[in-house]
């Protein structure tokens, strides 16, 4: 393994997943404060889901035909840029929600990336014994960046507001844009010479329908993140409206999730026991949305947010396991467009970030996500039915 390639690939994962969280807090908490609708809260959301599920698929066969390190250098630098605008557009109090959206799109579309390009060439990197440590490892980052962006995004935004927040995200994408040009890793495209770009597709979901345990888990990844994950959208909502809490308590309600997260990633990094991945995935994934449940009706700050960091817990296991089940299962020729299949599954986000939304402003956002949460227990239990293997 390339120690110097792994470290860099790492920081990246740190600093975009860092920026990621702290602008869908400060955003959720500008476009209620400035609303007073959890639905505009969660087309703001909506905005920077959508890319997955239209591209995920595409950016993954991209990624198959291209150098991955070009590709990520230029998603970085377009990130920089489309910072950079936003942040002079907020100094100069030019911004409204048209253009935080239009900004949350492009920002969607560079995370799209995530996948199947970064956390693709972070496995080459660390190599097949390395797999299940380096990507628990790199999953340990992605949650500590749930729990170190909403706390210093709602400490910024209390402060700074906007500007402070875009301000942090051209310096954080510019240092990324920095990191992946030194990266030294650049392996060969793996696309045959004259296949096209819709043969690609199609070849990776034939591929993936060819077994039992990959399609079990991008349907179970489905499940969580439209009925799951949508709850984020309603952070900000339920934080000031029913635990009256201002942008800073906010943020420290979202990063108990992370907190969690983090812990659960300690343990799967630094464990040396055999462990079942497909099992270690779905469990984490039932702990998530059962936790969502109390979470949804609690009026105490601290039962809301120890249950946020139980939940967190389970997220942890899922993430973690997540990629490390579909990289072990698939063959490394067809690893990119199964990663790119999964940025489609985790696509699903939007859909039901805009039913949570639509619900929320009709019943309000604890019923939204006590509805959401139930229908998706529901629809995982159904799921680990159909495909036992998830559980063996």
């Amino acid at each position: 393994m390339s120690q110097g390639d792994f470290r860099k690939l790492w920081c990246i994962g740190i600093l975009t997943g860092s920026i990621r969280w702290l602008e869908v807090l400060a955003i959720g908490i500008y476009s209620f404060e400035i609303t007073g609708s959890a639905f505009v809260v969660a087309l703001m959301l909506f905005c920077r889901t959508l890319p997955g599920v239209v591209l995920g698929a595409l950016t993954g066969t991209l990624a198959s035909r291209y150098r991955r390190k070009h590709v990520l250098l230029l998603g970085m630098s377009v990130a920089a840029v489309n910072a950079s605008i936003l942040f002079l557009l907020a100094a100069l109090d030019q911004l409204n929600l048209v253009v935080i959206g239009a900004g949350a799109l492009v920002a969607g579309i560079v995370w799209t990336l995530e996948h199947p390009v970064r956390r693709t060439l972070l496995g080459d990197v660390a190599g097949t014994a390395l797999l299940r440590q380096a990507m628990s490892l790199d999953q340990f980052t992605v949650n500590g960046t749930r729990l170190l962006g909403p706390l210093i995004g709602g400490a910024t935004y209390a402060a700074l507001g906007l500007t402070g927040i875009y301000l942090i995200s051209l310096s954080g994408f510019t240092v990324a844009a920095v990191l992946v040009y030194l990266t030294v890793a650049n392996p060969a495209v793996v696309t045959t010479v004259g296949e096209s770009f819709a043969v690609n597709v199609i070849q990776g979901i034939r591929y993936i329908r060819k077994n039992r345990v990959l399609r079990g888990v991008l349907l179970f990844t489905i499940i969580a993140n439209f009925f799951g994950f949508s709850y984020v959208t309603m952070v900000p909502v339920i934080g000031r409206e029913l635990l009256a809490l201002n942008p800073a308590g906010i943020g420290l309600l979202q990063a108990m999730e992370g907190a969690g997260a983090v812990l659960a990633a300690i343990v799967l990094a630094t464990t040396t026991r055999s462990m079942r991945f497909a099992r270690s995935f779905t469990l984490g994934g039932l702990t998530f949305l059962l936790l969502l449940v109390p979470f949804a009706v609690s009026s105490f700050f601290w039962l809301s947010a120890v249950a946020l960091f139980i939940a967190g817990i389970g997220i942890g296991c899922f993430g973690a396991m997540q990629s490390t089940t579909l990289l072990h299962e698939s063959d490394p020729a067809q690893r990119m467009r199964v990663m790119g299949v999964l940025v489609m599954c985790i696509g699903s986000a939007p859909a039901g970030v805009l039913a949570t939304g639509a619900i929320a402003d009709w019943l309000g956002a604890s019923s939204a996500l006590l509805l959401m949460a139930v229908a998706g227990l529901v629809s995982a239990t159904l799921c680990i039915y159909r495909y036992p293997e998830l559980l063996r």
